[in-house]
């Protein structure tokens, strides 16, 4: 998915555009649905550059890519 696309699909989505050079602030984006939580946050907030690549790889449990993917879904 292109970043730009994931991030005005979520602007469209949450009506808001506040953080970080017009992203979607946390309130906002947990308002998309009720299977939202905190990982999906963070990994919205690696894609948008928040944290780096090596951060985000040392849970080795913690899958960010289909986390986005959800996202992107409930966006798109």
């Amino acid at each position: 998915m292109d970043k730009r696309e994931f991030k005005r699909k979520l602007k469209e989505k949450t009506l808001c555009d506040i953080q970080h050079n017009g992203w979607t602030c946390g309130t906002c984006f947990f308002a998309i649905s009720e299977e939202l939580n905190n990982e999906h946050w963070k990994s919205v907030l690696f894609y948008r550059g928040d944290y780096t690549l090596e951060e985000m790889e040392m849970d080795k449990s913690w899958d960010y890519k289909s986390l986005l993917e959800e996202v992107w879904e409930l966006i798109k």
